[in-house]
């Protein structure tokens, strides 16, 4: 694995995250925040959504 902690952050190449997206996205679930590179540079961060959102419908006015 490539991953580094800087600054209390992981930082990932894009091919690591192309390889193993399911923990990739486990550990930003958990609450770990990510950066991305690409060639050395960072291009990304991924975090976990502060509350999640989840569909309501509007009421029924029939």
């Amino acid at each position: 694995m490539t991953a580094r902690h800087i600054g209390g952050m992981k930082t990932i190449t894009q091919h690591e995250l192309a390889a193993r997206s399911k923990a990739v996205l486990d550990d930003v679930e958990a609450g770990e925040v990510c950066h991305i590179t690409r060639n050395g540079t960072e291009i990304a961060e991924v975090r976990p959504i502060s509350s999640r959102r989840r569909f309501v419908p509007p009421p029924d006015r029939r």
